[in-house]
């Protein structure tokens, strides 16, 4: 073989894993059980990841108030630590918060013994100390999962969360108004939304910040639809099953 017929292999070879790994990792994909990717009803439950994030998770915060719209928060630890007390103030305001591991690890990647579970662990004690409540959920970042990662979850005494609607990081530029459009064509009975108050728990939340803005729309647009919103516990609670 040329070495020109051995790169063009090893480009296809790499492809092709890549559009594998993509397939299982999807939420809708199932072959790590059980998670959670939606509800029932004509709910639905907004959830935000990679924060809190000062300048960002507050003014968020304030939307959800001003529009009286249950939030749910996925957390990094890293960031949780940081700023405990809009943690107290999800709570405080009827938000849940919950873990989205403690640096936003690839939990699949991890094979140090123990990494796995202190990536969890620690995210749960920034919220503990933080709202003195145990985080139920988990939300592996990237959506990432295997069993191993679904065992750990459970020895934490928490389910694992993923998503129905979500934007992709190519279009951060586009005009609010169709970002929204994008998010909400995905978004049916029983969703779970998921828009971004930080960027991976780091002290700027950069170009993710535009996704936590979408909010008004989104809520104005899906109480145009009849929607009512929920935490992700009372989804999963009110979903028959």
């Amino acid at each position: 073989m040329t070495p020109l017929r051995a790169v063009a292999a090893l480009v296809l070879l790499a492809a092709g894993c890549f559009g594998l790994y993509e397939l299982v990792e999807s939420p809708r994909a199932g072959a790590f059980q059980p998670v959670v990717t939606h509800g029932r009803g004509h709910v639905v439950a907004l959830t935000f990841d990679d924060g809190p994030t000062r300048g960002v998770t507050d003014r968020l915060l304030g939307v959800l108030e001003r529009e009286h719209v249950p939030g749910t928060f996925f957390v990094v630890g890293r960031a949780a630590r940081r700023e405990p007390a809009l943690l107290r103030r999800m709570v405080a305001d009827g938000d849940e918060v919950e873990d989205h591991s403690q640096t936003h690890a690839h939990l699949n990647a991890l094979l140090a013994p123990g990494a796995l579970d202190a990536q969890i662990a620690d995210a749960d004690d920034a919220i503990t100390a933080a709202t003195g409540r145990h985080a139920r959920w988990l939300r592996p970042p990237f959506g990432a999962r295997n069993a191993a990662v679904l065992d750990a979850a459970a020895r934490h005494g928490m389910r694992v969360a993923l998503w129905s609607a979500m934007l992709d990081e190519t279009s951060p530029h586009a005009s609010p108004d169709a970002l929204a459009r994008r998010l909400l064509a995905q978004v049916g009975d029983g969703a779970i939304v998921v828009l971004h108050d930080g960027d991976q728990g780091r002290d700027d939340a950069g170009e993710r910040a535009y996704e936590a803005s979408l909010a008004p729309l989104v809520i104005a647009a899906l109480r145009a639809r009849g929607y009512r919103f929920v935490t992700l516990d009372e989804l999963v609670a009110s979903s028959p099953g």
